[in-house]
């Protein structure tokens, strides 16, 4: 959960603004948002010039760099850092761009302010394409299918970079003046730059400003003045002298650093999480092998025709709801990115209040504003109706980002990359780590698949492994209800959720459902469940149900793969042993502070649990775990990351004494 002390710090407000000429202003801190002589030139002498990023740019061969900053404005900087990235960088490299803002420009005034810059025309319109709606949290960002990834962390600075994980080489020390936002230039923030660099990792900043030079020197920046630009006679360049970084408070959480980046991967399971992670390890420059123990890919729980992208978000951001709205406008923009218009509709979705109770928490989630609107807005009854094309008698939330996706068209789009080879039919029965590193899978029919790092994403399947067989992992059964579009009624227009959901119909078929069963292994299709998706149904659209009830139905049974949290679980995959034993202490103090570092599987991690939202969550996890794995910023907040830890139901359990 989001702490109590920290919700209201990440209400999003918007740059309040007034425009001189075309150039922004903030009204808030009566400062401009650049130089209007040259803000192409004062990043260039400032932050490009002050990181001696040419020469550094031009020196990579074929690793990432990552440049963090402080105030993204209005991306300026990093449109210039992308610019010089693309010119003198070799393809096979990354830039990674990591910033923070706490009031986001909106959306018209971010292209106002870019078309100062038509240098920058291609970057700012691929900015603008994906700039998320002003919601908390990470968003990741991709530019030149991959070449440059922007992590765009929204909220207090100080907050945001105690969350981030990442090795960064430059920083761009930017925002307003020291003398207007005192708020952000403090010891707090220099600490945590500190905390994210290594030996050898650079600064810039245009301020020249004794407290801010005494304040990095103080982390272990080496600081000196350099001339200014413009009218600033003086500004500040730096160098990290290099620190060893101390453990967490929970060290258990700590994630393992490979000592070089794998050639190969095995990826066991083809469904949304094992596409999603091949594809994101591919992409990385990794040759990728996809088992799946079914016939086809999306034999699973990834099989139905049509999925809802929908975050059910709470009243105030917890870390399920912000994972899901980061995910959200992730799998939005992936789906724009690789689907086609026959497999995705961006058509929104519907969240309706059936009852009194549900209707008082949609008011509260108003109310309380955590959320902008173009991420999610209450509508009334009548709008509702005329926003899906059908009569509807409950009020409920928006979501522009919402819409439906084909997972098995999800899943084959995914897996279309050259360093991909999937095969099907192959049921792995058994891993095995040689003493080199490399891994073995061995499979049932005695075919053996070698690779530097393994994903295990075969849902409640990897508890037939030994490695992941302590995970509390529970099947659930849902059956899915296919029927015709009835002619007598116009064709629904969005999707709709209430207790179940209804996508707008595909190929002139309706799928909803779907009905949810524990301890219930069937796989036979029900008329009796039939008979309850059309009840379900009928409390959100009455007419339709009636409609599809006298028309013959089909269907698909599937199993969800669930967690007792209902968190997705991501990550390297513990030593179960080596965890109870370093970590027994906390049977019997739960604040024990330890100074042992956790012990997993070298090259082994894992992605399962992701339950009824695997569209939001599959696309981001294989992100996040193709980051751990190559040692590159994380696209989640880390308490996000913690929660998704496969080790913490071991921690849990201790702490209970109930192992």
């Amino acid at each position: 959960m989001v702490s109590g002390n920290r919700q209201d710090r990440i209400r999003i407000e918007h740059a309040q603004l007034r425009w001189e000429a075309d150039t922004p202003v903030s009204g808030r801190f009566d400062d401009i948002y650049f130089n209007k002589d040259g803000g192409h030139a004062e990043t260039a002498h400032v932050f490009l010039d002050g990181n001696r990023l040419r020469e550094r740019f031009a020196a990579v061969e074929t690793g990432d760099f990552t440049i963090a900053e402080t105030g993204f404005g209005t991306g300026l900087n990093f449109l210039c850092a992308r610019a010089l990235w693309l010119r003198l960088a070799p393809p096979p490299a990354r830039l990674h761009f990591v910033s923070v803002e706490k009031f986001p420009l909106r959306r018209e005034d971010l292209s106002r302010a870019l078309a100062h810059w038509p240098e920058f025309a291609d970057g700012s319109t691929q900015l603008l394409a994906q700039y998320p709606p002003g919601a908390p949290g990470f968003h990741r960002l991709e530019l030149d299918d991959g070449r440059v990834r922007l992590t765009l962390m929204l909220g207090d600075a100080i907050d945001s970079y105690s969350q981030l994980e990442a090795r960064v080489d430059a920083w761009f020390l930017d925002g307003f003046a020291p003398a207007k936002n005192p708020d952000m230039w403090q010891p707090g923030l220099f600490a945590q730059m500190a905390r994210l660099s290594h030996a050898g990792t650079t600064l810039a900043t245009f301020t020249a400003a004794g407290f801010v030079r005494r304040g990095l020197q103080e982390v272990g920046f080496a600081m000196e003045k350099a001339p200014g630009f413009g009218r600033k006679r003086e500004m500040l360049r730096g160098a990290f002298g290099g620190a060893e970084r101390p453990l967490s408070a929970k060290p258990w959480f700590e994630l393992p650093r490979l000592s070089a980046r794998p050639r190969s991967a095995l990826v066991i399971g083809g469904g949304l999480a094992g596409c999603s992670a091949a594809r994101s390890l591919a992409r990385r420059g990794i040759r990728v092998q996809l088992l799946e123990q079914s016939g086809a890919l999306a034999g699973g729980g990834s099989g139905n025709r049509q999925g809802a992208l929908y975050a059910k978000l709470p009243v105030k951001p917890t870390t399920q709801g912000m994972l899901h709205a980061s995910g959200l406008h992730y799998s939005h923009q992936l789906a724009a990115r690789l689907l086609q218009d026959h497999d995705w509709a961006p058509c929104g979705l519907l969240q309706l209040a059936l009852n009194d109770k549900e209707q008082r928490r949609q008011q509260q989630l108003i109310d309380e504003a955590c959320y902008p609107p173009e991420l999610v807005r209450g509508v009334c009854a009548a709008d509702a109706g005329a926003l899906a094309g059908l009569p509807i008698g409950h009020p409920g939330l928006y979501f522009e980002l919402g819409g439906w996706v084909s997972p098995p068209a999800l899943c084959h789009a995914l897996v279309e990359h050259p360093l991909i080879e999937h095969h099907t039919d192959t049921r792995i029965e058994r891993l095995q780590q040689a003493d080199s590193g490399r891994w073995s899978a061995h499979a049932a029919d005695g075919r053996r698949f070698d690779a530097d790092t393994v994903v295990i994403a075969n849902a409640t399947a990897a508890r037939g492994l030994s490695h992941s067989a302590q995970l509390p992992l529970k099947p659930i059964r849902g059956q899915v209800t296919h029927g015709p579009q009835p002619g007598t009624l116009p064709a629904l227009r969005t999707v709709v959720c209430g207790d179940g959901y209804i996508a707008p119909p595909l190929d002139g078929h309706y799928a909803f459902g779907a009905t949810f069963d524990l301890r219930d292994d069937s796989e036979t299709l029900r008329k009796d469940d039939h008979r309850r998706n059309l009840e379900t149904l009928a409390g959100a659209l009455p007419d339709l149900a009636a409609a599809i009830a006298q028309q013959p139905l089909d269907g698909r049974v599937g199993f969800r793969c669930s967690t007792p949290d209902y968190l997705p679980i991501i990550g390297p995959l513990p030593v179960h042993e080596r965890f109870l034993e370093d970590y027994a202490r906390l049977r019997q103090d739960r604040k024990w502070r330890f100074d042992t570092a956790p012990t997993h599987h070298r090259g082994l991690y894992i992605s399962v649990g992701h339950g009824s939202k695997g569209l939001l969550t599959c696309p981001l996890g294989g992100e996040l775990l193709a980051a751990m794995i190559c040692d590159e910023p994380l696209p989640l907040a880390r308490d996000i990351v913690d929660a998704l830890n496969p080790a913490r139901f071991i921690i849990k359990n201790l702490i209970r004494g109930s192992i």
